[in-house]
């Protein structure tokens, strides 16, 4: 059984991405049209045998996160 990690890091001080940062969590920044980190999950879900895929980082709840996160 494989398993993914991907980490998500964390809203810390992180000040390249301002002011887009401030609005959306880093890991939803869209890339070619979807969140950044759907391109992760979407490579990891084409390995064979690939059971579980954890994202590892430290948010609050957010409503833009959690949405993301039920929606896939």
């Amino acid at each position: 059984m494989l398993k993914a990690v991907i980490l998500i890091g964390g809203p810390q001080k992180g000040t390249r991405f301002r002011p887009l940062s401030f609005e959306v969590p880093k890991p939803l920044f869209p890339v070619a049209g979807v969140p950044m980190i759907q391109h992760h999950i979407e490579a990891c879900a084409q390995v064979p045998g690939m059971q579980e895929i954890l994202l590892i980082g430290f948010y609050q709840p957010d409503e833009a996160l959690m949405q993301f996160l039920e929606a896939t």
